[in-house]
């Protein structure tokens, strides 16, 4: 389990550097299956990952939050942008 915690923190911290560095990689179809499943399986190993010692769980809570957020703030950037005349 703490190998998947791994590799998901680098997958995750990888797309919080493509959001800010260069968000273009982020919207096509590899980033987007990235993102989301980043997301899923964050939230999925947060749930199953009980007997995670309590440090690689804040970790991953941080990302994940993190990469939930910058969805976030994507759609609504997105929606602002496009209700522009």
């Amino acid at each position: 389990m703490r190998i998947i915690v791994c590799v998901l923190l680098v997958c995750q911290t990888l797309i919080i550097y493509a959001w800010i560095s260069d968000w273009r990689q982020l919207v096509t179809p590899a980033g987007l299956f990235m993102w989301v499943g980043g997301i899923a399986v964050g939230l999925a190993v947060l749930r199953a990952g009980r007997g995670l010692s309590p440090r690689w769980r804040r970790a991953l809570k941080i990302t994940t939050a993190g990469v939930i957020l910058l969805a976030a703030m994507s759609l609504i950037i997105e929606w602002a942008v496009r209700s522009m005349p």
